[in-house]
């Protein structure tokens, strides 16, 4: 198992570095847009050229530099699309990215040595990514955990009653419920209950900000959690129904009612925990597919967390902060994979991670 896991953990660092050098070259080939206003267009231009993905040139010859003016003005100039050119009056100074494959180099040591991603030039001016990342996170996480311990008692509960009762009424109105749910997107679930926030006072149609805590602030959790859960909770309660109904009717359950167990004894006993074998895992994988049904959740909900981050990096082409981002969910995404292939091992014994024919 030990060996099992370090291999796969190598691996989960080797997917990682090949996802996150994709996403770097592949936006830094795209136009640079920097910031707008001119000190903090400055100062992010220079921190390009200490982070070694600019190179700084200046010009200060007056001929060069009415000649540069002049190409600027009538865009004659043939460098203008690749160069970014700071009039200063009587000088130019010039930025030019270096060479891609210098540029991947550099990001590599800065992240190596420094845990430097480099620095946001829309989201949040001149700010490392990280650091906004960290900010970012902890709510992101917290709403996700929330969702993920409400929905599984309530999964679990459903499925296992669709499956004592089956083809009774209960199991018919859970079987429709769960077809319901499972056919509706989370981002419609969300926008519906939005509307209905707006119907009713106790609850709020956008998440209030952490500077107002106490009740108004869990509160705010409720909808969002809502939004996050009725799909999971669907998935969960027809595939612990279909794996418990499974093993109701298998031969070793038969053989243990007559033997004296109880039904509820035969159920807790072994069938609960036969049926687990499965269930675990997609708990576990479950918690990847919160996180991205979170990017639209907490875009549509006004939650400042890493998913509406994305999509704002996105929007405003803020490519050093989309980088990030991205590495934050495949990190959470690879691990998760890690997490459920040792789950099998803790569920069932008789499974060996790793192990030789």
């Amino acid at each position: 198992m030990i060996r099992y896991t370090l291999i796969r953990t190598v691996w989960i660092f080797i997917i990682l570095f090949t996802i996150v050098s994709l996403n770097f070259v592949l936006l830094r080939l795209a136009p640079v847009y920097p910031p707008q206003e001119i000190e903090a267009k400055n100062m992010w231009y220079e921190r390009q050229v200490r982070d070694g993905l600019f190179e700084r040139e200046l010009v200060t010859d007056p001929d060069e530099v009415a000649k540069i003016r002049a190409g600027l003005r009538d865009r004659t100039l043939e460098r203008v699309r690749n160069d970014y050119y700071i009039d200063e009056g009587e000088q130019f100074r010039i930025y030019k990215p270096v060479p891609i494959g210098h540029q991947y180099l550099a990001f590599v040591e800065n992240v190596f040595t420094e845990w430097n991603w480099g620095t946001s030039q829309r989201f949040a001016v001149n700010v490392p990514v990280f650091e906004v990342l960290q900010r970012r996170i902890p709510i992101t996480v917290q709403l996700n955990l929330i969702a993920l311990f409400f929905y599984i008692p309530i999964g679990f509960s459903l499925g296992i009653v669709a499956a004592l009762k089956k083809n009774s009424l209960a199991d018919n109105i859970i079987s429709i419920a769960v077809m319901i749910f499972i056919s509706l997107p989370s981002f419609v679930v969300m926008t519906f209950l939005v509307l209905i926030a707006f119907q009713v006072d106790w609850l709020y149609p956008q998440f209030v900000t952490g500077d107002i805590g106490g009740t108004a602030r869990m509160m705010s959790f409720i909808l969002p959690v809502l939004g996050l859960a009725f799909g999971p909770i669907a998935h969960l309660t027809r595939t612990t129904r279909a794996e418990l109904t499974e093993v109701l009717t298998s031969e070793f359950l038969l053989l243990a009612r007559t033997k004296g167990l109880t039904r509820p004894q035969a159920v807790v006993r072994h069938a609960m925990r036969n049926s687990m074998v499965p269930l675990v895992p997609g708990i576990i994988a479950s918690f990847v597919g919160l996180l991205s049904g979170s990017v639209i959740i907490e875009e549509i909900y006004g939650i400042a967390g890493t998913g509406r981050l994305f999509v704002q990096s996105m929007r405003l082409e803020d490519y050093s902060m989309v980088v990030g981002t991205a590495a934050f969910y495949t990190i959470i995404g690879l691990f998760a994979v890690l997490l459920v292939d040792l789950s099998y091992g803790v569920v069932d014994p008789r499974i060996r991670m790793g192990a030789r024919k």
